[in-house]
């Protein structure tokens, strides 16, 4: 059992975002020196631009599997840049001591090394790049068979559910260019967990088909909710699905959710900070039982929110 604002896994000062690794693992707190100087350029209303040296990669995890959430911090004299991996391009956002992004491996990324390719720029204008590799395992999936009474099963069919889906996307694809996280990640809610991220469901014993989008924790109905982290309340409203829902974008790209409330705890535009209440545990839209389902997305896309507290990212 996890009770609220307490953490699993070790901490450290990376989530400060400062020039240290932190072991959680032995591949953890990669440090990549960057051999390559980047170009300088020449200042149009200048003479050419001071050199400024390069900067340093601290990669949290470089060995992860498919729904991870691995954190960069880019060192040094930058004014901006951006991480591709995947296919996918994160940008950079400023922190405390360095720039930072979280990248997310999609559940159904398939297994392999890739680089992640780290484009920068300094603050005198010069650009530079350099690739670290991540290798990408495959993780198992546990799988389950739902029993969904009448009452719900029409909201299981994908005409209903599919507009739900793309409004959470849209919300999840945004992207807010400051930190509003702060230290460690917290579990939301005491209790079991119950459902795993990435489960491959039977729904009335159909066919076995996605994965599920968030980790389920077993409480009881009234239970206090809190934010993970701090940040700002993006939505707070009904759905038909996900029932009673509050997204909080953390900055960064960085969102998490919190569906199937009883109650809500907080409204839309408010800044909440980590472990502060949200919103009460309960069981509406398609829901069987009380529970929390808390999700968490990564440059939109939805990767395991457990992997924020118990150490297997790296932090």
């Amino acid at each position: 059992m996890r009770m609220v604002g307490r953490v699993a896994g070790l901490t450290c000062a990376l989530l400060a975002l400062v020039a240290s690794s932190c072991s959680s693992g032995d591949d953890a707190g990669a440090v990549v020196r960057i051999s390559t100087t980047p170009t300088s350029q020449v200042n149009p209303q200048g003479p050419a631009a001071t050199s400024i040296p390069p900067p340093e990669v601290i990669v949290s995890k470089t060995a992860i599997t498919q729904a991870a959430a691995p954190l960069i911090s880019v060192i040094g004299e930058l004014s901006g840049g951006s991480i591709t991996f995947i296919n996918r391009t994160y940008k950079l956002t400023q922190g405390s001591q360095s720039m930072y992004a979280f990248i997310g491996a999609d559940a159904d990324d398939k297994p392999g090394t890739y680089p992640a390719r780290i484009d920068f720029v300094l603050k005198n204008g010069s650009k530079g790049s350099t690739n670290v590799n991540i290798t990408l395992g495959a993780t198992r999936w546990t799988t389950d068979s739902i029993t969904v009474p009448a009452s719900l099963e029409a909201l299981l069919d994908p005409a209903v559910s599919a507009p739900e889906l793309a409004q959470l996307k849209q919300v999840y694809g945004g992207y807010t260019p400051q930190k509003l996280w702060n230290g460690p990640w917290l579990m939301p809610a005491a209790g079991a967990i119950t459902t795993q991220f990435g489960e491959e469901r039977s729904y009335n014993r159909g066919p076995i088909t996605g994965h599920h989008g968030g980790t389920d924790i077993g409480a009881p109905m009234g239970a206090p909710v809190a934010a993970t982290n701090s940040g700002k309340v993006v939505m707070a409203r009904q759905l038909r699905v996900h029932g009673n829902m509050i997204v909080i974008d953390h900055g960064g790209g960085v969102y998490s959710g919190y569906a199937h409330l009883s109650t809500f705890a907080a409204v839309e535009g408010q800044q909440v900070n980590a472990g502060e209440i949200i919103g009460y545990v309960g069981s509406s839209g398609v829901s069987t039982a009380a529970h929390l389902h808390w999700e968490m997305s990564v440059g939109g896309v939805l990767v395991d929110a457990l992997r924020f507290t118990n150490g297997d990212n790296g932090y």
